[in-house]
């Protein structure tokens, strides 16, 4: 069967999309103790915000770009490190690694990015470069590579020093630059634990990430606490629809939970609307059976298909089908696909059936089920 491709739209979507209304935002993101916040959608269009270029600490977010610059070095996760001993402060947050220690690559970027080791931090750097000074140098490169102008690294983990700072408007970039191109880290933030050998013992060690247990569809990405605020860097998806968040400088532990869970929420509900692209019981055309001349078959979807969609948006659609001619039974008679922007949000395949079981309230006969664009324009 030749398949061939055709500008065409049906018309339940033609009236459909004529019809759908630019959303109108009636409410703000329930956002109650982040200083500084930014979503933004999988195509980086920025949906709210709050003072998102202000310099502030992101604390163990900072860890994101640790993992990013190591990574980058090409160093094999399977290579063994032998872990130096370094003194932090009584507050700080450490996987047990002691010296002389000798974990895989792999082992200490898990302890850093799942229960934000400190010490595992500091020696992934210097498992790198040797130098904890020289890995810094290129974390600040690599920021600047990104086009982070707000951010300025002074360690590797995140704990308050002098110089250090971010904006949500940069972490969100790093969020969706590391999720989109570091498969390690993508799966490494999703992790509930990991379990290592630290201090000469097997230890597990939980993520830090509590809102990875109870928000549907969250992908990670980073929490963060100092002294000045608690942080979160996040990412979900739903209904093909990827969202990243960052908040700053929350007052309490569970709070940058509850914003990111709202900005989140806020988000899918106000800037998305559930569409129907095609049914089951919509006819696309009708053929004749090859076994018999006199008797037709009716083409339709194999199920109703349908999507999450921005109103007032253009949405893309391509429409594939075969030749017309004398087709079997079941035949495969085609596919479409709808999408806005590089996000498919949905796809059908057609195929012809013998009768329909749900007919629609329309002479299907009588009247063309699709119309060319270009006369609709007209």
């Amino acid at each position: 069967m030749q398949l061939h491709g055709r500008s065409l739209c049906s018309l339940g979507l033609a009236l459909a999309l004529a019809a759908f209304p630019a959303c109108a935002l009636a409410s703000e993101p329930g956002v109650s103790e982040a200083q500084c916040y930014q979503i933004v959608d999988q195509d980086g269009e920025v949906l709210a915000s709050l003072n998102p270029d202000r310099e502030m600490d992101p604390a163990s977010i900072t860890k994101i770009m640790t993992a990013v610059v190591a990574l980058d070095s090409g160093k094999s996760l399977d290579d063994v490190c032998t872990v130096r001993g370094i003194e932090y402060q009584s507050a700080a947050q450490l996987a047990g690694f002691v010296d002389g220690d000798t974990p895989s690559f792999r082992e200490l970027l898990q302890a850093m990015l799942i229960y934000s080791g400190n010490d595992a931090a500091d020696n992934v750097a210097l498992s790198v470069c040797g130098s904890v000074e020289e890995f810094v140098g290129r974390m600040n490169e690599k920021a600047a590579d990104l086009g982070l102008e707000h951010t300025r690294f002074a360690n590797t983990h995140g704990l308050m020093a002098e110089g250090h700072h971010a904006s949500a408007a940069d972490l969100v970039k790093l969020g969706r630059y590391a999720l989109e191109n570091y498969p390690f880290i993508a799966e490494a933030v999703r992790m509930p634990s990991v379990t290592v050998v630290a201090g000469g013992k097997e230890v597990t060690l939980e993520s830090t990430d509590d809102l990875i247990k109870t928000y549907e569809g969250l992908c990670g990405i980073k929490t963060g606490s100092v002294e000045s605020g608690t942080t979160f860097l996040g990412a979900s998806r739903r209904h093909g629809i990827s969202l990243y968040t960052c908040v700053l400088g929350c007052e309490t532990y569970d709070g940058r939970f509850d914003d990111t869970a709202a900005l989140m929420d806020w988000a899918y509900n106000e800037h998305y609307q559930q569409m129907s692209m095609c049914r089951r019981s919509w006819p696309i055309r009708v053929e004749s059976w090859a076994l018999g001349f006199s008797r037709k078959l009716i083409v339709t979807s194999e199920s109703d298909s349908g999507g999450y969609v921005k109103p007032g948006r253009e949405i893309a659609y391509s429409t594939t089908l075969c030749d017309a001619g004398l087709i079997d039974l079941d035949a495969a008679c085609g596919y479409s696909s709808w999408s806005q922007g590089t996000r498919q949000v949905a796809c059908a395949t057609y195929r012809s059936r013998s009768q329909l079981y749900d007919v629609p309230a329309v002479n299907i006969f009588a009247l063309p089920l699709f119309f060319d664009v270009d006369q609709l324009a007209s």
